[in-house]
């Protein structure tokens, strides 16, 4: 099936970032006939600069409509209300204000969508190529292989594709699911707050078992402007390389992957069994990250970088991404093989952030002493390190 989604910017007062994101979108190559909305969320009067910048921008690709919210939506339920406009045009690209997009992003969002339309296990296509762990800000890399795509269980909101498909699965599920605190997925984000759409989509996926479609290289990248959960610009996180050539796109399908990760962005353990034959014979939850709650693991055994008793195997946390000091062997005392009862499960103590620090982190800077120093000290771990 051939895909035209509508393009879907979700405005609110930020004016500058509106400006940059339309600019980027006037740049767009291989485009045509496709229908931009500019979604505008109510808050008299500072949306009047952006409501005048949305209705001066001139879209040369085809029909534009600017829609002013009359009542005050929020991040949430404006996000919500855009995304279900797949239902009324079949296909949607979804983007925040302070994105910035590859002038291919919408050849890929076409193909990516007609080349997933009949997998039901891809809830949705995402623009964006997550270079962080988007719980603690830590470097995420997925493994290489030939294609141009990896999968995860967790939401895109750095600009996204939705088909009607998608959303009639998401929606008939949201309702059906006020509660998402028994789901497996992370502590953190079923703690986000209420404004969040984005932990119940993480929570949709997790428990239907469906993923979204990452990019390697980004067609978007995101400023990270001051809004509804950032009260500070900052270009630390979300700043992607983007994607400066279009066809041809090496899709690959979910079920032939080795590259599929769940709502941690931790490796799915049937996946890793590929790689390492010699796990083949266990079941184990994989926890490189040392975030997930073993209350919430149902597996006899877990590799994880949390500190164990018993270990059965060890292995050395020197090769990035994490998995391949398991992939090649590696032995050291970083990362264990061991029994989730002899897991020693303390959550964010020191220790185990200084060693995460130091992995991802190591790299020579100036002034790399004192960029440590304000690290442990925003972190609070200074003065338990001093003791």
């Amino acid at each position: 099936m051939k895909y035209n989604p509508v393009i879907v910017v979700v405005a609110f007062n930020r004016p500058r970032s509106l400006e940059r994101v339309l600019y980027s979108l006037s740049r767009a190559k291989n485009i045509e006939n496709a229908k931009l909305i500019i979604s505008i969320d109510n808050k008299a009067p500072e949306n009047y600069p952006v409501k005048e910048i949305a209705e001066k921008f001139n879209w040369s690709f085809g029909e534009k409509q600017v829609v002013y919210q009359p009542n005050r939506l929020g991040l949430k339920k404006h996000i919500l209300t855009c995304g279900s406009l797949s239902m009324q045009y079949g296909s949607v690209i979804i983007l925040e204000d302070d994105l910035f997009v590859s002038p291919y992003f919408y050849e890929y969002a076409q193909k990516a969508l007609e080349y997933y339309e009949n997998d039901d296990q891809i809830g949705g296509i995402s623009l964006y190529n997550h270079t962080y762990e988007d719980i603690n800000d830590i470097t995420f890399q997925p493994l290489e292989d030939e294609s141009d795509v990896y999968f995860m269980q967790f939401p895109s909101s750095l600009g996204q594709a939705w088909t009607k498909k998608h959303w009639e699965n998401f929606s008939t599920w949201f309702e059906n699911h006020p509660d998402i605190s028994n789901i497996p997925i992370h502590r953190d984000i079923i703690n986000w707050p209420e404004t969040s759409w984005k932990k119940y989509f993480t929570a949709f996926l997790a428990d239907t078992n469906r993923y979204f479609s990452f990019p390697r290289r980004s067609l978007t990248s995101n400023f990270n402007d001051q809004g509804t959960h950032k009260l500070d610009a900052s270009n630390f996180v979300g700043q992607a390389p983007l994607r400066l050539e279009g066809e041809p796109y090496r899709f690959k399908p979910l079920r032939d992957s080795f590259c599929v990760y769940d709502s941690y962005f931790e490796l799915l353990p049937e996946k890793l069994k590929i790689l390492v034959p010699e796990l083949s014979n266990y079941d184990f939850a994989v926890d490189l990250y040392g975030e997930k709650d073993m209350l919430k693991v149902t597996a006899p055994y877990v590799i994880t970088s949390k500190p164990t008793k018993n270990k059965l195997q060890t292995f050395q946390r020197a090769l990035k991404p994490h998995e391949m000091n398991l992939i090649f062997n590696l032995k050291g005392d970083d990362i264990s093989f061991a029994r989730k009862e002899d897991i020693v499960d303390f959550g964010c103590a020191y220790k185990k952030e200084l060693n995460d620090f130091f992995y991802f982190y190591t790299y020579r800077i100036p002034g790399k002493k004192a960029f440590i120093y304000n690290y442990l000290k925003k972190k609070k771990l200074i003065s338990k390190i001093l003791k």
